[in-house]
């Protein structure tokens, strides 16, 4: 599966750079040039890494502002900020609203590149140990289907596996049940969407006191707490 990657940039110069470089190493780069459209994009797609421009336009802070947005709905996706904009007060207020890296304008896009695919690859490793990934006491064994709390197998449906999948795959990130019905079901978002809730009980149930990990957010969808906030 191709990495892809959200970048939001209105300068051309850039984004055509980046996304035939990127897409020659085998990235997808999903371009936009303002804010609205890239919390759109980053609500409506899959992305394993955001690139923000600090000044859009006429708004000069958008990108902290695009990135404090983003880090309110998830807190592990690697985000990058690109821009003229090198000074340290910048960097300093970068790292603070959570982002992993700072590069300045004009950068090497070469250099980019080698940057996102070694912090994709690490984020990808801290995920899972093999094909395990655990996560608060629940393990999920891809390679088997099979899950366990504290060491102890539990039945689950295929269903019910795949939909605790996409909830620690995506741990500290709100999903809404129109994406977990595109994820687990590949329904469109006109079907049933109370099938997630149905199936929510159940896993909750199976998981036992482990339950708790699993929060709602009344009128969006769900999300793993992976911190027990």
């Amino acid at each position: 599966m191709a990495r892809r990657i959200l970048m939001m940039e209105d300068e051309t110069q850039f984004t055509d750079k980046v996304t035939e470089y990127f897409q020659s190493k085998g990235m997808e780069v999903v371009s936009c040039v303002n804010g609205e459209q890239a919390q759109r994009l980053f609500e409506e797609q899959r992305f394993d890494l955001v690139l923000l421009d600090i000044m859009i336009g006429d708004r000069i802070n958008r990108g902290f502002e695009v990135c404090q947005w983003i880090r309110q709905r998830d807190r592990e996706i690697p985000v990058i900020f690109c821009s003229a904009r090198g000074d340290e007060m910048d960097q300093e207020r970068g790292f603070e609203l959570g982002c992993h890296d700072y590069v300045a304008k004009p950068y090497s896009v070469r250099l980019l590149y080698l940057r996102i695919k070694n912090m994709i690859a690490h984020t990808e490793t801290l995920r899972y140990s093999g094909n395990t990934l655990t996560l608060r006491g629940i393990a999920i064994d891809n390679d088997r289907k099979r899950a366990a709390v504290d060491g102890q197998d539990i039945e689950l449906s295929p269903k019910q596996f795949e939909l605790l999948q996409v909830l620690m795959e995506n741990a500290g990130k709100v999903m809404s049940r129109e994406r977990l019905l595109t994820q687990v079901w590949n329904y469109g978002y006109n079907d049933d969407d109370r099938v997630v809730d149905r199936l929510m009980l159940k896993l909750r149930k199976a998981l036992g006191g482990k339950a708790e990990c699993i929060r709602t957010k009344k009128g969006y969808g769900y999300w793993f707490d992976r911190e027990g906030e």
